[in-house]
């Protein structure tokens, strides 16, 4: 049996870590990349039920609809050997791309163990996740027999009851918007890395391992605009933290920096009485 320890950090660690900036849900990609790579072993591995439900549990973690992550392996697999074709008509965005040059190195077993650390804990930095996974990482091993992931009666009733269908055919066209990152770190250096709204610091939180780390937030949705325009760092961005940047989107159009602090202070002063 081989030992996990000793594993390393992708060797574009940094490349990697830049392309999540631009990213609200980064952890999809790299979960993703998983099934495509390993595609059946990777959906047994994982013990979470077929693909659909499989899709629907991640989904359900991440917070993310579980077609969005059958669309993200689409842009994976013509880069693996398994049946399935994908999105073989476009190149590897950004991210996707970094994810699949960074995490290529690892043996399914490594691999698994992230992406389950990843599961476990999705709020947790990428930097905690490997973190954890270096310290404790000979559990899963354990999952060959039993699954590491905690399924609720609540949460396998719910799967079991529910009725899919698939093989329908359908095209989805995706618009993506470039993010620039001068204009982000411009952002960062003006306001700090507190976040705007709650004043939340990762670095006086984590310490070392929180350390400049922040979302970027703009007021004006990218796809609002729905075109290139000339971007100001101080005026048009703000450095959130991904709870409150997760609550910002909750609603479309987007709650504004005003209301969401509005939200915040009331609830906090109905806490406190």
């Amino acid at each position: 049996m081989n030992s996990l320890r000793g594993i390393q950090k992708p060797k574009n660690w940094n490349q990697i870590l830049d392309s999540f900036s631009a990213c609200d849900v980064p952890y999809a990609y790299i979960v993703a990349y998983y099934i495509s790579r390993f595609d059946k072993k990777a959906y047994e591995k994982l013990a979470l039920g077929n693909h659909t439900e499989t899709h629907d549990a991640i989904g359900k973690i991440l917070g993310i609809k579980a077609n969005t992550i059958k669309n993200h392996r689409d842009a994976f697999d013509p880069y693996h050997d398994n049946p399935r074709k994908g999105w073989y008509q476009r190149e590897l965005w950004r991210v996707e791309r970094e994810v699949y040059e960074g995490f290529n190195v690892y043996s399914h077993e490594e691999l698994y163990a992230i992406v389950r650390q990843i599961l476990d804990t999705p709020q947790y930095s990428l930097e905690l996740i490997f973190t954890l996974v270096s310290q404790d990482k000979d559990k899963y091993y354990l999952i060959d027999s039993q699954p590491y992931f905690p399924l609720t009666e609540e949460f396998v009733n719910e799967c079991e009851n529910k009725t899919f269908y698939e093989g329908a055919k359908q095209t989805i066209t995706v618009n993506r918007y470039e993010r620039n990152n001068q204009a982000r770190q411009q952002c960062i250096e003006y306001y700090g890395t507190s976040c705007y709204i709650c004043g939340f610091d990762f670095e006086q939180a984590f310490g070392e391992l929180g350390k400049g780390f922040i979302h970027v937030h703009h007021l004006i949705p990218l796809s609002e605009i729905n075109q290139e325009y000339q971007i100001n760092s101080i005026k048009d961005l703000r450095p959130v933290c991904p709870n409150c940047h997760a609550i910002i989107h909750k609603k479309n159009p987007p709650f504004s920096i005003e209301e969401m602090k509005t939200i915040l202070n009331k609830n906090f002063q109905h806490n406190d009485q």
